[in-house]
């Protein structure tokens, strides 16, 4: 993990690994994240959480790196930001935003960086409201719903991401996620490409 330092201490970065392999990335906890714990007990997608499952088993010692994360991001403003050498870079393979101080600090952090182009993927609509974000910042909402793929990209977004389970999957579904994102990165460039759509991983 690489560190950005801050007067609380340091955020890590963590290099992804499988589908991810190739993108670095600022994780936060999902165990201890209200929204998502709340979700996680909905019919909602977060009820299959891959995350949650993986720090209660494999990950179980990114827990507490990623708990550092959540409470510096989400409590401190972030005032110094180093060079982030990447083209691309992932806010969140696991996590979700937890109020709008984080949120101003993944904006601090993708503005600080100019060549490189950050992605943030939330459900957050609340959090990320109002507040402006430089051009190198691209923002997509994060479809709870399974098997109802939105075509329409909420105001203030970029993109939408879906995702169908396989059996579920109607003519007109578009899946266009099924690559490894260093390859594809329609997720990871400025595109017009509007709708991404994948074919859900479902736990059994």
């Amino acid at each position: 993990m690489n560190l950005i330092a801050t007067d609380k201490g340091n955020v890590k970065i963590s290099t992804l690994t499988g589908k991810l392999s190739g993108i670095r990335a600022i994780n936060t906890n999902t165990l201890s994240n209200a929204f998502c714990s709340k979700m996680r007990k909905t019919d909602a997608i977060c009820n299959q959480c891959y995350s949650a499952a993986m720090l209660e088993g494999s990950r179980k010692n990114c827990v507490k790196p990623w708990e550092s994360n959540s409470e510096i991001l989400s409590t401190t403003k972030i005032t110094h930001v180093p060079y982030i050498n990447e083209s691309v870079f992932r806010f969140h393979a696991h996590g979700e935003l937890i109020n709008r101080l984080h949120y101003e600090n993944y904006v601090a952090i993708a503005a600080a960086n100019p060549h490189c182009i950050f992605t943030l993927w939330t459900k957050r609509k609340d959090l990320v409201r109002g507040i402006e974000r430089p051009a190198n910042m691209i923002l997509i909402f994060s479809n709870s719903r399974t098997d109802r793929v939105l075509k329409r990209v909420p105001a203030g977004f970029d993109k939408v991401f879906n995702a169908i389970k396989k059996e579920h999957r109607q003519p007109t579904d578009n899946v266009n996620c099924h690559s490894k994102c260093i390859d594809c990165r329609l997720c990871y460039s400025i595109n017009d490409v509007k709708v991404i759509t994948e074919i859900a991983k479902i736990r059994s």
